[in-house]
């Protein structure tokens, strides 16, 4: 079905496709996920490699991947190593987003399944989840891989609820 791989060079024109899809439906790709201006394709993977290690702040350490089915890159997801106090209010451990003509295809149910099985994602054990009480999505895909649903908070920063989840790896 779909392989996660880490960023390459090799790999950025497809990713680059999944930019440019997400940005021409007006959806939102979080700028550290996307090249500056001034930075070419390898410079841009380098960025994103080194936060495994050494993060931009004010980011966390964090293991990127760009799943892949049939040459395309499908989307993006992360795994956060830490989470910070923003984090633990919206964002959580893992952060994810599928490109639009390849939604509704269980690529964000396997996307997940996958880097559970990371040994990164077993090594932090208990995972936080979060995302918007009516993105049924979302909230689908994490209960489908395990998640529970521990409470639904108010985030002020952006004038909307969370929900949290769990997903418990030990």
């Amino acid at each position: 079905m779909i392989k996660l791989e880490e960023p390459s060079v090799e790999l950025f024109p497809a990713y680059r496709e999944f930019v440019l899809e997400m940005l021409a439906r007006g959806e939102t790709v979080w700028n550290p996920y996307t090249p500056s201006e001034n930075e070419n394709p390898a410079e841009f993977v380098e960025r994103i490699l080194r936060r495994k290690e050494n993060p931009e702040p004010p980011l966390v350490a964090e293991t990127v991947y760009w799943p892949i089915f049939d040459g395309s890159v499908v989307g993006r997801i992360s795994l956060r190593h830490t989470l910070n106090d923003n984090l633990r209010k919206m964002g959580g451990h893992i952060g994810y987003e599928v490109r639009p003509s390849f939604r509704r295809r269980g690529f964000a149910t396997e996307m997940l399944r996958q880097i559970l099985l990371t040994p990164k994602a077993r090594e932090i054990g208990d995972l936080m989840l979060t995302c918007a009480p009516d993105n049924i999505a979302s909230n689908r895909t994490i209960l489908a891989n395990g998640g529970i649903l521990t409470q639904t908070i108010y985030v002020e920063s952006i004038g909307a609820d969370r929900n949290h989840y769990w997903i418990r790896l030990r």
